[in-house]
């Protein structure tokens, strides 16, 4: 069974840029929109601006937002480039000029002392009124919510000392807090990292620093309502790599993957940190705390799930070692040994995983993710996956992300929406899928009369 990610990424790695921002005042819709289905759903992916290099990787590319807007049974769309320092930087040139992933090494000399890394490509975020393109290496970069203009880097009115802020942040949906860490927060790259809280009013009120046991990929993180999970994986940074024109990351699989714990009322000089071999993890679904034991449900590989990047000795690796399926992590802080427990979701190859947000931190029941078919609803109650196919989309829909059908609806149900592209006919459509019928056939297709590039991840923020 091929992998969901890694079919997403070589689909888009055969793609061209689509190098365009446009804007659907009333949004073609076939079905009906319904009534109870009022907000903006909210994207960022990449989309490089001119051509990109030989060998370059999708996640290097510029970020592009966009925005379907629910009202009134009528949908609007709109996209816009993420204007960073970066991307201004090459539109004044009229070329390309930043090189490699994560690699000043590789640049033209024209772009030195700007913003290089931050492309804002990775997460639309919505928190407490205001949006956010997030890229884990950098600062985030507000934008305006209705236009999608591009208002400029934020480090919470100065207070920022971390120079990055994850890509992944997690809101508690009962203090409404931004629960959020830095990778090589200070750029040492030597294991450097940062817990950051900021709380429902946007402001920063808690930044602790710490050492990962080694320099490596921390994508996705996990809080629940006792504790914050760290997972680092062994795609490693070697700046004598980078220095010599090469990848700024490589999977050394000498290095097992480490999951740290520590309490949420404690400090970082709590963490624990959890050797966990073929555990490797790129997204995680929820997470929740049960008596001692921490449960955390994530996408799972015994390998490098990002594939794009080569091991230590230049070589590919495997991708069937890279195919992940979701999974259950559970640690057991009363075990000494340090024990975990992994147990697959049966038959849950997927990726891009979420779940009813308003359940985030604590026990949940439904969860939500890319598969192979299309787009699976998994109950962690009775053990059943259920798939709504897209057979007709090449690559699969993109993230599927819920939207509750109010606020103070049940838990899972509200909405599935997951964009996919119409390749043969140069055009997308966003799928409405009901939660509660995911067999069914969509109770609304929104179609959009031109393509769209892929979106790593977004939300959908209520009306």
């Amino acid at each position: 069974m091929p992998e969901p990610f890694h079919d997403l990424l070589s689909f888009y790695g055969d793609q061209p840029a689509f190098r365009f921002e446009a804007e659907v005042h009333d949004c073609e819709v076939r079905g009906r929109i319904p009534d109870d289905l009022r907000g903006t759903y909210y994207r960022v992916g990449p989309d490089t601006q001119f051509p990109t290099l030989e060998g370059d990787v999708i996640i290097n590319g510029d970020g592009m937002a966009s925005m379907f807007r629910f009202e009134n049974g009528r949908v609007s769309f709109r996209c816009r480039y993420v204007r960073t320092e970066r991307f201004q930087t090459e539109r004044a040139a009229g070329r390309r000029l930043y090189g490699k992933y994560r690699n000043p090494y590789t640049d033209d000399p024209a772009t030195r002392g700007t913003d290089r890394d931050n492309t804002a490509n990775t997460y639309g975020f919505f928190h407490n009124g205001r949006l956010f393109a997030l890229r884990e290496d950098s600062w985030p970069t507000e934008l305006d919510p209705d236009t999608l203009e591009t208002l400029g880097p934020w480090n919470f009115d100065g207070a920022l000392k971390s120079k990055s802020v994850t890509a992944h942040p997690k809101i508690d949906p009962v203090t409404g807090e931004w629960w959020s860490f830095g990778l090589f927060s200070h750029r040492r790259y030597d294991g450097d990292m940062t817990l950051q809280v900021i709380d429902k009013d946007g402001k920063l009120v808690r930044e602790e620093d710490f050492q990962a046991p080694y320099p490596g990929v921390a994508h996705d993180f996990a809080v629940t309502r006792e504790h914050v999970i760290f997972p680092v994986m062994p795609l490693t940074v070697d700046l004598e790599r980078v220095k010599a024109g090469g990848d700024f990351y490589a999977y050394d699989p000498n290095q097992p993957p480490v999951w740290g714990i520590m309490p949420r009322t404690g400090t970082t000089r709590d963490i624990r940190w959890y050797p966990t071999p073929r555990a490797f993890s790129g997204h995680i679904m929820n997470a929740y705390t049960e008596g001692t034991k921490v449960h955390v449900d994530a996408t799972i590989a015994p390998g490098n799930s990002f594939r794009f990047f080569k091991d230590v000795n230049g070589q590919p690796t495997d991708p069937a070692l890279g195919m992940a399926t979701i999974s259950r992590l559970t640690f057991d802080l009363a075990d000494t040994n340090d024990n975990v427990e992994v147990k697959a979701f049966p038959g849950a190859a997927g990726e891009m995983p979420r779940c009813d947000e308003r359940f985030q931190m604590s026990p949940y029941r439904y969860g939500f993710s890319k598969a192979p078919e299309g787009v699976a609803r998994l109950d962690w109650l009775t053990g059943e996956r259920l798939i709504h196919p897209t057979p007709d989309a090449p690559g699969g829909a993109q993230e599927p992300v819920f939207a509750p059908r109010g606020a103070d609806a049940p838990e899972g149900d509200g909405y599935v929406l997951a964009l996919v592209n119409r390749r043969t006919e140069n055009r997308a459509d966003l799928l409405v899928i009901d939660a509660k019928d995911m067999t069914g056939p969509p109770v609304a297709v929104v179609r959009l009369p031109f393509n769209q590039p892929m979106a790593f991840h977004g939300m959908f923020a209520p009306a």
